[in-house]
Formats: C-alpha cells, sequence, structure tokens
C-alpha cells in the first residue's frame, strides 16, 4: 500500500507537469535488479549476492579481494547518495554545489579537518586494509560507471553528481562517525558558557554533585573569548547535524550480554541497540559476507566494507559510547612582534614562541568566486576563530582545538581484526588499533565468555580536563596516552553479565581522567532491575528488554511531585491530573496520558527553576543537551537546595507558586491543543516520528524552496509522523530536544539480539529499510517492526537457503561468458 501510495504520488506529480517525462529516470529506472549476470573488469572470480526479502544481501566470494569489491558494489546500489553526502561532509565542498548559503558549513568542515587526517591515516594504513578499500573503492565506482543514466533522485534535484571514491573517504567515514559520537565538548562548552554569564557559585549549585569539580577557576576575559568562540563552533557544527537529520544531544547506546549462568539455553547472549539520529535511510547497511576462510554477519556503514556490529561463528558484539572527554581547548597567546607566531610555552617566565603552520584551502562556490580560507595551526590543533563569523569584530584571542580524533589511529583494521577474531584474546588485540571514537565493546561468545572492554585513545591529564586550557602551559600538553590495557574493562564478572547504557564505567580508585558528563543512570539501573528480575533469560526476555519503557526517573520524580502538587493546588484544580499520575504505571507507552502530563509538566518546572539564575538564551543551549538540565532539576527536587529550603517559609511559598504555575501551564497547553479531555492527551499525540532524508529534507523545508520539493520530499522520500513509544530515558529510546518538544530526533538505530545457542540466526531489526530509492519495496519497510518491537532474521549461514525466499544477483569478471 505504501507504494501504490507513492506511485500515486508520483502520477499527480507527473499530471500537473511538475516533473513531466523525467519521472520515469527519476525514479524507477534506478530499481535495481536483484537476479541480475553483471560484468566487471575488478573481479578475479565470480561473486553470488543473495538477497533476502528484506533487501539484506548475502555475499559468497571466492576471495576477499572480491568480497569487498561486492560490498562496495551493493553499497553504491542502495545508498549512494549517501556516500556522496558523506565525501561532501568529509571534503567540506557542499558550496561547490549547493551554492554560498553552504560556505559556513564548508569553512566548519575544513577547520574540522577530517579529510585533512584521513589523508594522513591513509598513509600510514597497512598495505592488506590498503588493498581491501582500494577494492572496495572499486566496486562502488564500478556501480557508478555502469549506472550512470540511475542516479538517486537527491542527486537529481540537486544537480550534485557522483564523486569518485578513494580508500582515503572510507577513512574519512570513520573519523566521521567519531566526531559525531564526541559529545563531552558540547557539555564542557555550555557549562562554560552558563559560568561565564552567571558565575562560578550559582553554576555549582545547580549542577549536580558529580559535575562540580571541574567548574573551581574564575572566568576571566580571556576564558570568555574561548566560550564565545567555541560556542560558535558548537552553533554551526549543531547546525552541520541537523542539516544531515543527524541530531540529538545524548547519543549513546545500551548493550549487554550474559553467560550462560543467566539464559535458559545455557550459552551466551548478546542484545544491543546504538542511539543516533534517525534519518531516512538510516546510518546502518546489514549484509552477511562470506569466504572460504572466513564469514560474518552484522551492520556496516556504507563507506566502509567490514561489519561494525556483529558476530561471526565464534564470538559477537556491539558498542556504546563511553562519554569520554578526549577533546580540549586551549587559549592561545600571539607574539605581539611577529603576527605567524604564538607562544607555546612560557614556563620559564620567558616566553618561547614557535610559528603556527597553514592549512591553505579554496573553496568552490557555485556562481560565485572561489574563497580562500587559510586555517592556522599550533600544537594543540587548529584555530577555530574562522568559524566565528565575528571575531575580528570582537577581538577574541585565538582559540585551539584538540581532539583525539586528529591523530593517526587505524579503526578499520581493528574492524578487520574484529571480523576475523575467534577469540577473546585475538579479538581484545584487535581492539589495540582502535583510537577514535572512545566505546564501550560489548561482547560474548560461543564458550561463554563475555566482556565489557573500552577502546579508544584518551591523553593522560594531570587535572580535571573539565576546565579550559592555557596554550602556553605545558604541564597542560597531552604528553602520553592512557595505555590500552587501563582503559575501563570487565571480564567475566562473578554476576554473570556485563551492560553499559552511556553510564560511567570507573569507580573512584581509577587512576585516570575519563570524563565527567555522563547520561543519567535510569537506563542502566533498569537494565540490572530486569536482569535480575528474570533470573534466567531467553530471547524473548531480552526482546521485552529492549522494548522496555518504564521511567526510572519518572518513577522517583513523581513520587516526590505529587504531594508538592497537592499541596500548591486551590479548591481541588489539579484532581484530574492528579488520578491520573498517582495511577500511571511510569510507562511511556502510546496510550498513556499521564506520560504527556508529567513530561510537559516536568518540562514547564524546569523552565521556572532554571529562570531564575539561567537567562532564556543560555537555557537554550543547556536544553540541547538533555540529560545536564534533568539531572540539574532533578537534583533539585530530590536532594534538596536553598532554592527548595522548606525550612523556611517564603522558599516554601516560592515553590508552591512555582510547582502550582507548571501544572496550570501544562494543562492549559494541553487544553488548548487537543481539546479539555485528557483522553485525548495520549503520548501518541505528542511523541511523534518523522524520517525524513538528510539534506533535501532540511532544503525543503527552507521558505524559498519550491513547492515541487516539499511534495517529494514529504510524500515520497518521508515516512511519517508515526506514534513512537518510550522517552529519553528508558531502555527504548525515545529523546527528543526540549527546546522543540515532543518530536524523536534519536533513538535505536538498529536493535540486534544474539543467543548462542542458536548461532546460525539472530534477530535484527532497522528504523527504516536497507534501500536508499524511494520506489523500493526496502525503501521504510522496517519501521512498522521497529515502532512495534518485532524482529526479523538474519541468518549467519546455509539456514539462510532453507529459512527464506531468495533473489540472487551475480558479479562476472568480463573474461567470463
Amino acid at each position: 500500500m505504501k507504494i501504490l501510495f507513492r506511485v500515486s504520488i508520483f502520477i499527480v506529480i507527473l499530471l500537473i507537469g511538475i516533473i513531466g517525462i523525467t519521472g520515469y529516470h527519476t525514479f524507477y529506472k534506478q530499481l535495481p535488479d536483484h537476479t541480475a549476470v553483471i560484468q566487471a573488469s575488478g573481479l578475479e572470480a565470480s561473486v553470488e549476492v543473495h538477497w533476502d526479502p528484506y533487501g539484506v544481501p548475502y555475499v559468497y566470494a571466492d576471495n576477499e579481494s572480491d568480497l569487498y569489491f561486492a560490498i562496495g558494489y551493493v553499497h553504491a546500489q542502495d545508498r549512494l547518495w549517501q556516500l556522496t553526502l558523506a565525501q561532501l561532509m568529509a571534503e567540506g565542498r557542499f558550496s561547490e554545489f549547493l551554492g554560498d548559503p553552504f560556505i559556513e558549513v564548508d569553512k566548519h568542515q575544513r577547520t574540522l579537518g577530517i579529510w585533512r587526517t584521513a589523508k594522513a591515516i591513509i598513509n600510514k594504513t597497512s598495505p592488506q586494509i590498503l588493498t581491501n578499500l582500494e577494492h572496495y573503492a572499486e566496486g562502488i565506482n564500478t556501480y557508478v560507471a555502469q549506472n550512470s543514466d540511475k542516479l538517486p533522485i537527491e542527486m537529481t534535484l540537486l544537480g550534485i553528481p557522483p564523486i569518485n571514491w578513494t580508500p582515503s573517504h572510507s577513512v574519512a567515514v570513520s573519523r566521521l562517525m567519531a566526531w559525531d559520537q564526541n559529545i563531552q565538548w558540547k557539555s564542557e562548552i555550555a557549562i562554560a558558557l552558563l559560568a561565564a554569564g552567571i558565575g562560578n557559585s550559582k553554576v555549582n549549585q545547580l549542577l549536580p554533585s558529580e559535575y562540580r569539580s571541574g567548574i573551581t577557576e574564575s572566568y576571566t576575559a580571556d576564558t570568555q573569548s574561548i566560550a564565545s568562540v567555541s560556542a560558535q563552533f558548537l552553533e554551526t557544527d549543531t547546525k552541520v547535524k541537523n542539516m544531515l537529520q543527524n541530531n540529538g544531544g545524548a547519543i549513546g547506546s545500551n548493550a549487554w550480554a550474559l553467560s550462560g549462568s543467566l539464559t535458559t539455553s545455557g550459552k551466551a547472549m548478546l542484545a544491543g541497540d546504538p542511539h543516533m539520529g534517525l534519518s531516512m535511510p538510516g546510518n546502518w547497511y546489514e549484509l552477511h559476507a562470506s569466504t572460504p576462510e572466513f564469514s560474518i554477519t552484522g551492520a556496516t556503514i556504507p563507506g566502509t566494507p567490514f561489519v561494525v556490529i556483529g558476530q561471526n561463528e565464534h564470538l559477537a558484539w556491539s558498542i556504546t559510547n563511553m562519554m569520554a572527554d578526549d577533546t580540549d581547548f586551549y587559549l592561545i597567546e600571539n607574539n605581539p612582534e611577529a603576527v605567524d607566531q604564538y607562544v607555546a610555552d612560557s614556563s620559564n617566565g620567558q616566553a618561547v614562541y614557535e610559528n603556527y603552520t597553514w592549512q591553505q584551502e579554496i573553496i568552490g562556490v557555485k556562481d560565485s568566486d572561489d574563497v580562500l580560507f587559510r586555517i592556522p595551526h599550533t600544537k594543540h590543533g587548529p584555530i577555530i576563530n574562522e568559524v566565528h563569523p565575528d571575531g575580528d569584530k570582537l577581538g577574541l584571542k585565538p582559540v585551539a582545538m584538540r581532539w583525539a580524533g586528529h591523530e593517526v589511529s587505524h579503526e578499520l583494521q581493528a574492524i578487520y581484526e574484529l571480523n576475523k577474531a575467534e577469540t577473546l584474546d585475538e579479538f581484545t588485540q584487535g581492539l589495540e588499533h582502535f583510537g577514535s571514537p572512545v566505546m564501550n565493546f560489548i561482547y560474548a561468545d560461543n564458550k561463554n565468555n563475555i566482556a565489557r572492554i573500552g577502546a579508544g585513545r584518551l591523553p593522560v591529564r594531570f587535572e580535571d580536563a573539565t576546565n579550559f586550557k592555557k596554550g602556553w602551559d605545558t604541564e597542560q600538553d597531552w604528553a602520553e596516552w592512557i595505555p590500552f590495557d587501563q582503559m575501563p574493562r570487565n571480564i567475566n564478572p562473578e554476576s554473570g553479565f556485563v551492560a553499559n547504557a552511556n553510564n560511567s564505567v570507573i569507580t573512584e580508585s581509577y587512576p585516570y581522567y575519563i570524563g565527567r558528563f555522563w547520561a543519567t543512570g535510569s537506563r542502566i539501573s533498569r537494565i540490572q532491575y530486569l536482569v535480575n528480575e528474570n533470573v534466567r533469560s531467553d530471547v524473548n526476555a531480552m526482546q521485552r528488554m529492549q522494548a522496555d519503557i518504564f521511567s526510572e526517573h519518572a518513577a522517583d520524580l513523581t513520587e516526590v511531585l505529587l504531594p508538592l502538587l497537592r499541596n500548591s493546588q486551590r479548591d481541588n484544580e489539579f484532581e484530574t491530573v492528579l488520578t491520573y499520575l498517582e495511577n500511571w504505571d511510569h510507562r511511556y507507552s502510546i496510550n498513556s496520558t499521564a506520560a504527556t502530563i508529567f513530561d510537559l509538566f516536568f518540562l514547564k518546572l524546569s523552565d521556572h527553576i532554571l529562570d531564575r539564575d539561567v537567562p532564556e538564551n543560555l537555557r537554550e543551549g543547556l536544553y540541547r543537551l538533555e540529560y545536564i538540565p534533568v539531572r540539574m532539576v532533578t537534583e533539585i527536587l530530590l536532594n534538596g537546595s536553598s532554592y527548595f529550603n522548606t525550612a523556611n517559609e517564603e522558599a516554601e511559598q516560592i515553590r508552591q507558586q512555582v510547582i502550582r504555575s507548571a501544572m496550570i501551564e501544562t494543562i492549559t497547553q494541553l487544553s488548548d491543543e487537543f481539546g479539555p479531555e485528557p483522553f485525548a492527551w495520549r503520548w501518541e499525540a505528542l511523541h511523534t516520528l518523522t524520517l525524513s532524508p538528510p539534506l533535501l529534507g532540511e532544503i525543503s523545508d527552507s521558505p524559498d524552496s519550491p513547492e515541487t520539493l516539499g511534495l517529494i520530499v514529504r510524500n515520497l522520500l518521508s515516512e511519517g509522523p508515526h506514534p513512537v513509544p518510550g522517552h529519553g530515558m528508558t531502555i527504548n529510546k525515545g529523546e527528543y530536544s526540549w527546546n522543540n518538544p515532543f518530536e524523536v530526533t534519536l533513538g535505536p538505530s538498529i536493535r540486534r539480539i544474539i543467543d548462542f545457542s542458536e548461532p546460525y540466526r539472530s534477530l535484527s531489526v532497522l528504523p527504516t529499510g536497507q534501500s536508499g530509492n524511494p520506489l523500493s519495496a526496502n525503501y521504510g519497510d522496517q519501521t512498522d517492526l521497529w515502532l512495534e518491537g518485532r524482529y526479523r532474521y538474519i541468518y549467519s549461514d546455509s539456514t539462510f537457503f532453507l529459512e527464506t525466499n531468495v533473489e540472487t544477483m551475480r558479479l562476472e569478471p568480463l573474461s567470463v561468458q
């Protein structure tokens, strides 16, 4: 029915002359033939690609070279637009095709330096990995050469041609993911801006206790410069992520592994659901890859040929963000007598100068002159001031950004070795190559081993790294890295399970600084509770856990807020909403009215509480990072503060007034938007998800965008709105922006469950589908499964041919007739 609807819309557009005869070439001609025989000059032998009904390819090749060629080919066949967007992101080339509105984006991307770093990494990549990446690139480019008349609709509409794929682009994709997962620096900037605006004392009163120790030094005019420049860098970075439908302030994941002692089968089990921005199509592309030497099943990221999360016949793994702090900002002092020099050291009371190194960039701009862009670099990294449009006018001092992701490390080498590992030791050895982002790898195997292994490069710091640094203080330089074998890990614990939900993975005795801004404990404590409650788990229990929508955060706060609401109401004005809240099971089901009342009330109450000390513009910055204001307000409510000092009669009156006002505003807003009956205020009315295409979705929302484009994006390229269960603090995550409630922006980008009692198959589901073509049967065909907490099977051996319908495509070398 969905395909018929899209076709009918397409016919209407044709009839009114908006697209005309180009419709055939724009839509239908792109659809791949899953039964084709395709000849390609880059192959040594024939490769068979078997497609299941969900568009998942099972690639069988005689050797690795042909295997990775074929993976490149199918990635391009289904996700060419996604690959092209990654290239534009990595190289900073949007202006070249879309004009001067994107110059700011390109400056940001080139300052970030993904492409520069990728080329440095590729120069030190092992011959084996380089060869595999070259064959993968050849597969992508072969598909493009053979199908230049079948470009994705996005490329046709925007006039963006395919760009030749290289191994450097694959490395760049892995670094783009690393930057996407890097969120600690945003928290530091938000807190720095807050401290600069209202003072350290008030910030420390508002912050939860575990956040406070980093906010110690006074915010001088110099650190105001750092705050201003880095805030602008954050603004542009947020703009880029929104443009690519990759928003969401609390990127993270759930993952847990159970040993056989906790399962009904006596075999280990693993579950994982990485949380990322939700777009159409999604971040992951699933496949099974097999040669006579090895096989691997799982999820790839288009642009890289290896399985990032998956399983082979021996072991399985998933990943979570460690929430580690791998970025520092440094204030730089210029040499007053030489503009090309900066102070590198003043530890002996005498300034030691070093020359800036200059990164020369020429940004091509469609229908305009090229833009020359020069980025100075220090020993601490690039100066980011040029991203600030008014930096010169404001007299801001230079600010350098040091990110561990600018260092040479070999994530693709690591992932390749994980794909082929057969033991826990081999898996761990492979992770030694992994540098950025810093992640927890949750592991299980057929020998009943389970583990949480931290991997990634973090500098050894000798003080809390939350504060901004002085570029001339050598004691604040990065001199060494935390040794890999001393990164946080937990192997085969007595409890029988390991888990992470972006919570802290260290104890007070851990010797190194990892980070400070962790996720709330709501998800991890719920995971632990359910594991203990189940005693022995099976696949069904794992599915229920991933679909769990109970909020410990809501349960804790309603217990505190209900008596406060009763005391603050007048003439029983809140009796109806109190009845809903008192009878709520604290689950964010789509038919829950109490969930809506609680969440909107909590937002209103947070506004009132923070409004006393935090100006609206600063609150907006905090609200981008949901877990910070949540923890601020929660601590005030649960643990008390000078704000809610019940011993003070005046404070008590203020508290009652604030709570009453917040609830009145909640009821008024819900009544105005949905009517006076609380039945109509159900969670499904507010908490919805619309899956939109990256870039094109943002462009179509512009007031200057033609209505034709809007019609195509809304009716052909997008899915939704769909009611979504869950919340930002439930295991089944459905995060929305506090600045724009309640549209879901982030959630499980894939769900996977592996049971080693059935090693030949696992459960998986995507929020969208495999294909990036809007008329494909596999464009959004898994959305209903994902919304309803259902799964499909993905196979790891020849059982696949017995269990499901198969279509076979064959790639052959040109010499085969």
